[in-house]
């Protein structure tokens, strides 16, 4: 048998609780569900028409997500969005682009920035009329989930995971987009592209602290504007 017969990972089998917890994600980064609202498992598995014992472990993944909070006297609640939550996520965000933008300079094959571009290449070809705040902020995500793939670090990837529910749903809270935003969107995300398949660390490290913290100080002033931070710290 050769020495890389088990170089292979199986493809972890669906069960009914990743469906629920896909529901009431979706449902979550949706805004069906807002904010501070109550998650009641009885109620949850009568809509979804499943037992309570599903919905139970879909809650506890979600709050492993940072999606959901659990308080004593409430039980479980969406999670509510502080000024101090915004400002950690992002900083670990950044931590953990900067190492991943740096190994996929080292690391990144032909395939690997394929896969990256081919989220680009998806957004170019898509008619505008079509594109919703909701289609952009899944290819942002999808976009960087393919950076911290082309890492090749399984550990790396792991701590990106335990992130991106967070970082999807503060894009979705996004109301206001700047005029140029289908453009801008484009040209941003071409540039890391560039600046990966270029080689230089130095280079991408300061591209990506740029592009990380200019997104952190835009969520910021537009849920400021709005009035959803939270006063919870």
């Amino acid at each position: 048998m050769s020495d890389d017969a088990f170089d292979f990972e199986p493809k972890p089998r669906r069960v009914l609780t990743d469906d629920v917890v896909d529901a009431i994600r979706g449902a979550i980064l949706a805004g069906k569900i807002k904010p501070g609202a109550r998650l009641i498992e009885e109620d949850l598995a009568a809509s979804l028409k499943v037992s309570r014992g599903p919905v139970r472990q879909a809650i506890f993944r979600l709050q492993q997500e940072g999606l959901v909070v659990h308080e004593t006297h409430r039980g479980a609640t969406v999670a509510q969005i502080s000024e101090d939550d915004v400002s950690e996520i992002y900083s670990l965000r950044l931590a953990l682009e900067r190492l991943a933008i740096e190994q996929a300079i080292r690391k990144a094959g032909a395939r690997e920035l394929a896969e990256i571009e081919a989220v680009l290449t998806r957004f170019s070809g898509m008619p505008r009329a079509t594109v919703t705040r909701r289609l952009v902020a899944e290819l942002d995500v999808e976009f960087h989930d393919a950076i911290f793939r082309a890492a090749g670090s399984s550990r790396l990837y792991r701590a990106w995971e335990t992130l991106r529910s967070q970082l999807m749903m503060f894009l979705m809270l996004r109301d206001a987009l700047p005029e140029d935003y289908l453009d801008s969107w484009h040209r941003d995300h071409l540039r890391l592209v560039e600046v990966i398949r270029a080689g230089d660390p130095a280079a991408a490290q300061a591209m990506i602290e740029e592009h990380i913290n200019g997104a952190r100080a835009r969520l910021l002033a537009i849920l400021q504007a709005s009035g959803r931070l939270s006063s919870i710290s």
